[in-house]
């Protein structure tokens, strides 16, 4: 503890040079001896005279001293305990959901959808200061690739492994997805939350169902294609609507991720941030003031002041 000692207004401690200053002045000057100077010569007074108002001033001048020299220390502020202040950030907690199932794989977008949906994510991973990321992929099963997290780049180095092959079970259940997108941001300790839908395969009316009931906990469901045909996007549509979200059609450039960006910027909630606490340290200067007040109390006795000869 004492190992953080520090002073808050180091600066007041440059009061202690002219402190300095005066003692050293008063403390090598000789006390007068008052009237008897007037009918005895100096050099003889000091022999018939006891020698006690010296020692006197010295005393007066050591308390005056110590009183000055702890009432700078205290207005330095010196500090050892920090209190604790806990700091919150905006969130916007976002989980990806990623659609692993063999229609994926399909050509009409070139080399194929699941690259280029990949694509789409390590544009949006490659943007700054988005909020919080998580990233999720389902078959029949979900399976959490990332929980939320702020370091996109962690989960981007990710996506390449990726790959149909690598999932234990087949089918495409979003669904289930969405129930476990919901939990992830729950887990994470937010009850409002968004989440985006990368698919090929038009939702089935158990996923539209779900998306009703993430809408009615907060949590809203977006969706975006990953299909060539324009036609076939009002398929995707009722997903959307039932959970209050956007219907993004895939595109080319990033306007697509910057429509969502912009629309769920809106709902951002307020984190409790460990890495970014406020040091906030507690002033302990009172603890010097109380003796310091206490060396002056002798300056009220009577004559008391009549020892520092100025």
């Amino acid at each position: 503890m004492m190992g953080d000692l520090h002073f808050l207004r180091p600066w007041c401690l440059l009061m202690l040079l002219p402190l300095l200053g005066l003692l050293w002045c008063l403390w090598q000057k000789n006390p007068r001896l008052h009237s008897w100077t007037a009918v005895c010569d100096a050099h003889l007074l000091a022999h018939l005279m006891q020698n006690k108002g010296r020692s006197k001033q010295h005393s007066a001048l050591l308390c005056l001293f110590f009183s000055g020299f702890l009432m700078s220390i205290g207005l330095a502020g010196p500090t050892w305990v920090r209190l604790p202040v806990p700091s919150y950030h905006a969130i916007q907690p976002r989980v990806l959901v990623l659609d692993m199932s063999d229609s994926m794989l399909a050509r009409d977008l070139n080399p194929d959808r699941l690259t280029r949906a990949k694509f789409k994510l390590h544009d949006l991973f490659s943007r700054r200061d988005s909020g919080q990321f998580g990233l999720l992929v389902f078959t029949d099963e979900p399976f959490v690739v990332s929980p939320l997290t702020d370091d996109a780049n962690t989960i981007d180095s990710l996506l390449e492994t990726l790959k149909p092959e690598i999932m234990p079970v087949g089918g495409q259940r979003l669904d289930s997805a969405l129930k476990q997108a919901s939990e992830l941001i729950s887990q994470a300790g937010f009850s409002k939350g968004q989440v985006l839908v990368l698919t090929g395969s038009t939702p089935d009316n158990a996923a539209v169902s779900m998306a009703s009931t993430l809408r009615n906990k907060g949590i809203v469901t977006s969706i975006m294609p990953v299909v060539a045909d324009k036609a076939r996007l009002p398929l995707f549509k009722p997903l959307a609507k039932a959970g209050d979200g956007l219907l993004l059609p895939f595109s080319d450039s990033s306007d697509d991720l910057t429509q969502w960006l912009n629309a769920t910027n809106n709902t951002e909630q307020l984190a409790l941030s460990s890495q970014n606490d406020i040091p906030l340290w507690r002033d302990e200067g009172r603890w010097f003031l109380l003796p310091a007040l206490f060396l002056l109390l002798p300056v009220f006795w009577r004559g008391w002041l009549q020892r520092i000869d100025l």
